[in-house]
Order: C-alpha cells, then structure tokens, then sequence
C-alpha cells in the first residue's frame, strides 16, 4: 500500500518521550506499507459514522488513519483521551 504521512502526525510523535511507543509506530507503518488489505494490521478498528476512517491502538495511544482505494494516510497521533478531540 501507498503510506503517506502527515505534518502534523511527524510532530506529534516527535513530541511523545516514550521510546517504546515510537518503537511501535515505526512497525505500524512498516507493517502498512507491506500490507495488501488494510485488516492485515493487528489493533486497527474502523472509527463509527465514518466511511474512510479507521484508528491503531498503541497502548495508551491511538493513531488516526484515513485510508482511501490507492493509500493510506497517517493523519494524527495522541493520547487516547485527546485523539478524537481533534481527530477526525
């Protein structure tokens, strides 16, 4: 699959100071860009009332994902507390 990833996404996993949870989002998307389907991916869940929008469970965090036919966009990444505040 095509990856793509955002801006704001590169900033808000540089502010996370949990190594192991960067750890987890390089396989994250490793594993996306190896992927035929988008289901092959282990935590991944499609977010209600949305078509295109699906979400990776990290832990305490969630990645936000907006998957059209030719790529997959990483969008945002958060506390779960905080992520659907401003994601999608």
């Amino acid at each position: 699959m095509h990856v793509e990833i955002t801006k704001k996404f590169q900033k808000q996993v540089s502010n996370c100071n949990n190594s192991k949870v960067k750890t987890e989002i390089k396989n994250a998307i490793e594993k996306m860009i190896q992927a035929s389907s988008i289901m092959e991916i282990r935590n991944i869940k499609k977010l209600k009332g949305h078509k295109n929008i699906f979400r990776i469970r990290i832990g305490d965090y969630r990645i936000g994902l907006v998957v059209t036919k030719e790529s997959v966009v990483f969008a945002a990444f958060d506390h779960r507390s905080d992520i659907y505040k401003y994601f999608p």
